[in-house]
């Protein structure tokens, strides 16, 4: 019998991770990935969503090659999820794009169980933003909360330390592949997430660095795999802004803390609680908020006493369950001088609002590049994103 997950790497072999297509094959193509594959590519030439590059990708990555990713993953002790598995976590099922292969490394926590909280914002934080990510780590996993983070320098790398230090659990989602040595600075950090039941995943099967778009592509895992999303430190363009994208598009809560008042760094998250985003100095209340639409009770209050230097806390409004609008967008000058590929996606934008897949076939892009791309003019003002991937020229 064949494994089933062999369909799914072929796929995100084919598709590119990030993209929506497999599941929307998974759910809507009889027989899901394996009756796409046996339907063979006179029937994926008639589908509007299979570009003639991704046939071509299709047709020219055997299965025997899905085999050989499979086998060495087993070989270097990483878990394979596809949507098929139980272990799936349900909220990345959720979304508009869930992945169609997950590597882990390490224990993931049963996240269809357990509250998930993401946490997030600057690399080059503040001192007061990395003592708060530290404290905001430790009462959400002192209360019972997976943390889930990207695990870059800053204010992740705190919230991260700040979790293990409660002996909590934690989920780092990287931009590489698992045998990467990115970012050796926080190899110590990966192994303590590891050594504590935790868990390294990622899409990616072989990618030793980060490349374009993959950042973007990464950074809806950890919305998608939480609840809701803390910010910490963001400033008015920075890419921690398309979390608050994530959240809205996915219908997550989204946090932030506010940061010392008129700090300049901080322009982006006054902008969001302006927005509607939630106000919070204290991971309890992200807990007591959440258990007020999920049931969860975090642990008493007397398990969260201890840890890291407190941060002053101001009195805390009472929480509403908010939708996020999308983040303001600069305006910025449509004539200016833009890179070729970034000029292609606007002229393809003024014959009206896109999905993902059209732009891909249109600009022969893969999902990773053109979301860098569409990351770029978003957060310049030239662009707006919509439901379902969809985009459009702003103003």
């Amino acid at each position: 019998m064949i494994d089933p997950n062999l369909y799914w790497v072929w796929l995100q072999h084919a598709f590119g991770e990030g993209s929506p297509a497999p599941y929307r094959i998974y759910r809507e193509f009889p027989g899901g990935p394996e009756g796409f594959y046996q339907a063979g590519p006179v029937c994926w030439n008639t589908l509007d969503y299979v570009s003639e590059q991704h046939a071509v990708a299709l047709a020219g990555f055997p299965l025997a090659a899905a085999q050989s990713r499979l086998e060495y993953a087993a070989g270097m002790g990483w878990e394979v999820l596809t949507p098929e598995c139980e272990k799936y976590p349900d909220a990345l099922r959720n979304i508009s794009d869930p992945p169609a292969v997950l590597y882990i490394k390490g224990r993931l926590p049963d996240l269809n169980r357990l509250p998930a909280i993401g946490v997030a914002g600057a690399r080059e934080a503040m001192p007061a933003s990395e003592d708060a990510a530290k404290q905001l780590g430790y009462q959400l996993a002192a209360g019972g909360a997976v943390v889930v983070s990207g695990g870059a320098l800053g204010v992740d790398s705190c919230a991260i330390s700040g979790a293990l230090s409660a002996m909590g659990r934690v989920v780092s989602v990287l931009p590489v592949d698992l045998s990467s040595p990115y970012l050796a600075q926080n190899a110590g950090l990966r192994q303590r997430i590891l050594d504590q039941g935790g868990a390294l995943a990622t899409e990616y099967f072989s990618q030793r660095n980060p490349g374009r778009g993959s950042f973007q592509v990464r950074n809806r895992l950890i919305p998608g795999m939480s609840q809701g999303v803390v910010l910490v430190q963001v400033s008015q363009k920075s890419g921690s802004m398309l979390y608050a994208r994530h959240a809205a598009d996915q219908g997550r809560s989204l946090y932030v803390y506010p940061g010392p008042e008129g700090a300049a760094e901080y322009a982006g998250s006054r902008l969001l609680l302006d927005q509607g985003a939630l106000p919070v100095w204290d991971g309890g209340a992200v807990l007591e908020d959440r258990g007020r639409w999920t049931g969860y009770r975090p642990a008493p209050a007397k398990t969260r006493a201890k840890g890291p230097r407190r941060v002053p806390s101001p009195p805390q409004p009472v929480l509403e369950a908010v939708p996020m609008p999308q983040p303001a967008r600069a305006l910025a000058d449509r004539g200016a001088d833009l890179p070729p590929e970034q000029k292609r996606l606007l002229e393809c934008l003024a014959a009206g609002e896109r999905s993902i897949g059209q732009l891909e076939e249109a600009l022969g892009l893969p999902a990773g590049k053109l979301m860098a791309q569409m990351t770029l003019l978003e957060l310049d003002g030239l662009v707006e994103s919509l439901p379902g991937k969809r985009f459009k020229l702003s103003g």
